[in-house]
């Protein structure tokens, strides 16, 4: 059974869904998540592939305080 925005609302699309279960995937320690983060620059971050990228970005953006704009850009 598929479930998405018909059942649970706004932002539950299949698209949506399936970056939730990345995201959950790839950031697996719930300390690693930062309230200076928006969804938008997580959603960034899950296309770097190699780990230690998306670890640089992840602290380059918060250091320098990236708007999604400017992360996009790096």
């Amino acid at each position: 059974m598929r479930y998405g925005k018909k059942d649970y609302g706004k932002g539950f699309n299949e698209s949506n869904l399936k970056y939730i279960r990345q995201f959950y995937l790839t950031f697996l320690n719930g300390h690693a998540l930062r309230d200076e983060l928006s969804w938008t620059h997580y959603r960034l971050l899950l296309k770097v592939e190699k780990e230690e990228a998306r670890s640089f970005y992840l602290i380059e953006t918060i250091n320098n305080k990236w708007s999604t704009r400017e992360l996009e850009q790096q």
